[in-house]
């Protein structure tokens, strides 16, 4: 189980064309596309707790990588994961358990994990690009952003689109990676949850 601190800013591809110019930064993976299904209770307690900022909190997801849209349907196989990422007040955790299956299957094991039944409430998808700063900070960017309804248990093609992009800085000491945000990011450091623009944009509450 995977245990980390993360920092995230808000940039328009301007500013993101900019941060890139002024800072040396070395891909470290090729670029991926992301799609993942969120999960929730019938009342949105994990929306809630998040929005809240309560601890401890989580959030259920089955993450997809480099898949198309035309997989997405009732009966491909598809290899996943389904992720569990709790927060607590000084670490975020993130526990993976592979799925191999049909998307509804898939669906409905996540659906039943845990103590509490969730639902699938929207999906996401995203190209994520993972850099690496000289002093060793880690760093993704996530680009193209789309939050997509759920209908009849599977995602819709319809999607909300995000504008901006987002830099999620990977740390294991908030204290001791200041050299790379300090000078320029700070500016755009936010509080975000993707699953939470969904909720929004969806406008589900």
């Amino acid at each position: 189980m995977l245990q980390r601190n993360e920092l995230k800013f808000n940039l328009s591809n301007n500013d993101l064309l900019f941060f890139k110019k002024k800072f040396t930064l070395f891909k470290t993976f090729p670029e991926r596309k992301i799609f993942s299904i969120y999960f929730d209770t019938f009342n949105f307690n994990d929306f809630n707790d998040s929005e809240e900022g309560s601890v401890p909190r989580k959030k259920i997801r089955l993450r997809y990588y480099d898949v198309s849209s035309k997989d997405f349907n009732k009966t491909s196989i598809l290899d996943g994961n389904l992720e569990i990422k709790k927060t607590f007040d000084s670490h975020r955790s993130k526990q993976k358990i592979a799925i191999k299956d049909n998307l509804l299957n898939s669906i409905r094991i996540a659906c039943n994990y845990g103590v509490t039944r969730r639902l699938p409430v929207c999906a996401i998808s995203y190209t994520r690009n993972y850099y690496k700063y000289i002093d060793g900070t880690r760093l993704t960017v996530d680009k193209n952003i789309k939050y997509f309804p759920i209908k009849d248990s599977l995602p819709t093609k319809y999607s909300f689109i995000e504008n901006n992009c987002i830099i999620e800085m990977k740390i294991e000491n908030i204290t001791c990676n200041k050299s790379l945000h300090s000078d320029y990011l700070d500016a755009f450091r936010i509080r975000f949850s993707k699953y939470c623009e969904a909720i929004k944009k969806i406008n589900y509450l």
